[in-house]
């Protein structure tokens, strides 16, 4: 992974905006600069895809619809002080939604326009790693709705007093993934309302970003990317 890193960096070294964030870990500087490539040259990751779509495509043909699945939609209201919580039920064919949701971030990413670089922040990694922990103590089954109440603005806002919007992705996978194959998951998003996770990472708002590995934790390698809004 290493050598990985050194020949990525040497591609597109403008990109590699977190080479020199010692605080973090390879790999998680390793992300970042994954998702300064997708946004500022997304058709680096149309190649990428190619191939995720001919696996796609395959398995549809040769099983068919016989996967189903289903996606959670939440719906978060703030009333009186009171936060409403609305969960709709979801589903679709997976294999179906599968090659569906490449194809449509393939397309996505030939008609984006190349979206601005993001930094790395320490004040984002820390709320990043603090909220890793909290999810450590609670099995990985917070979502984005931490132990305190927290949400992920509040905790990025509370951590770099600079920021003044953010937003977070979630993300597991096993067996252990590079970080090319995490941001790959979080953009095809298959099954995801809305494919929230893929428009965070490509949200023109952003100007800062951290990201969090959080290794092997009840069963899956366990990622968080948060994202953030300095202020003017």
């Amino acid at each position: 992974m290493f050598c990985a890193l050194q020949c990525i960096g040497q591609e597109y070294p403008s990109l590699n905006t977190a080479k020199d964030c010692k605080y973090m870990k390879p790999v998680e500087r390793e992300m970042i600069y994954e998702i300064n490539v997708v946004r500022n040259k997304p058709e680096v990751y149309v190649g990428y895809l190619k191939e995720y779509l001919a696996d796609a495509k395959a398995i549809l043909q040769n099983y068919g619809n016989e996967r189903k699945s289903y996606a959670l939609s939440t719906e978060y209201q703030t009333i009186n002080g009171k936060t409403k919580v609305k969960t709709d039920t979801i589903w679709f064919n997976e294999n179906e939604e599968e090659v569906k949701a490449i194809e449509s971030l393939i397309d996505d990413l030939q008609h984006i326009e190349p979206l601005n670089i993001l930094k790395p922040d320490a004040g984002i990694y820390n709320a990043a790693k603090l909220y890793g922990l909290d999810q450590d103590r609670n099995n990985w089954e917070l979502s984005h709705n931490g132990s305190d109440g927290s949400w992920p603005v509040d905790r990025i806002k509370r951590s770099s007093r600079k920021m003044i919007d953010g937003n977070e992705n979630i993300a597991g996978k096993y067996p252990e993934p590079t970080a090319r194959d995490i941001v790959i998951q979080l953009l095809i998003d298959s099954g995801i309302p809305g494919y929230g996770h893929r428009y965070n990472i490509l949200n023109s708002k952003w100007t800062h970003v951290a990201c969090f590995c959080g290794g092997l934790k009840s069963g899956m390698y366990r990622w968080l990317q948060e994202f953030g809004k300095i202020g003017k």
